[in-house]
């Protein structure tokens, strides 16, 4: 008998998802710190949060070259990272 093979779609790579993460006090003072100096004088609708602030730390940690090295395991992942630069830039 043949064996049949069921392939799950893949996640579009462009929607977001919520994580809970687990990090010693110090780390979050130091953001919280970092995060009040980026917010210095700001107006109130230019405010960076920290959620944000966090996402643009993790993506620091990913080079073109990374991208393109997870490209061949995660298709379309340089396409996902070129979409949210372009939603940064609007």
């Amino acid at each position: 008998m043949a064996k049949i093979s069921r392939f799950r779609p893949a996640p579009d790579l462009s929607s977001r998802r919520t994580i809970m993460v687990e990090v010693p006090e110090f780390l979050v003072r130091a953001f919280e710190q970092r995060l009040s100096a980026v917010n210095a004088g700001s107006p109130e609708d230019e405010r960076v949060e920290l959620e944000h602030f966090l996402e643009i730390q993790m993506a620091e940690s990913l080079s073109l070259a990374d991208v393109a090295h997870l490209e061949r395991e995660i298709p379309g992942i340089g396409a996902a990272v070129s979409r949210w630069l372009e939603e940064l830039r609007d």
